[in-house]
Formats: structure tokens, sequence, C-alpha cells
């Protein structure tokens, strides 16, 4: 059984949001991620993994941007988003995060 490469992050909303992310993505952009993915476990897990997230889907969308590959999405973000971006990039170890929150929000 070949292991997915996709990963599910769950947002805190009520109701919670699902994103299907890339796995590899992930562990390249963030640290976090990166260290709580290489634990080892079966190829079950793998194929349904679920991280929730204790933020919200308004306090994600850049980091979500970033991560799908969908940095278009980071042209009409206002200062709130920017914010939020450089909080959950910090939080996320993701340093491309923090790099494109310092250039924008700064």
């Amino acid at each position: 059984m070949p292991e997915s490469d996709n990963v599910t992050l769950v947002t805190a909303d009520e109701p919670p949001q699902r994103y299907i992310v890339s796995r590899s993505r992930l562990t390249v952009l963030s640290g976090v991620f990166r260290d709580l993915l290489s634990t080892p476990t079966t190829a079950e897990d793998k194929e349904k993994a679920e991280i929730p997230l204790t933020e919200k889907a308004s306090k994600l969308i850049g980091f979500l941007a970033i991560i799908g590959e969908e940095e278009e999405k980071l042209e009409g973000m206002e200062l709130r988003d920017w914010i939020s971006l450089a909080i959950v990039a910090d939080k996320y170890d993701c340093k491309t995060g923090t790099r494109e929150a310092n250039a924008h929000a700064w």
C-alpha cells in the first residue's frame, strides 16, 4: 500500500473545516510539522492522517496559501491577514511564511 502524500489540517472552527495538503510540502516548509510527521506510524494512519489545529480558518488564509502553492491568494490579503500569517508562521516554524509576512506587513 503506497504512502499517501496528503494530510488533512482540521481547523478549530465549529463545525471544523478540513484542508487536504501535501505532506511533503508541509514538512519542507514547517519545522513543527516536519517533526510531528516524522513520528513513525502505520500505513493506515498515514492514509487518514488528520492534524487538529488550534486556529480558525480565518487565521490560516496566508499559511494555507503558501502550503497549498497558491501564492496568488496572498495578493488580496489585508493587514490583519498578514499579521495572522506572521503569527502562524512563527508558531509552526514556517520561514517562507515569516519572510512573506515581513515583506508585506511591516
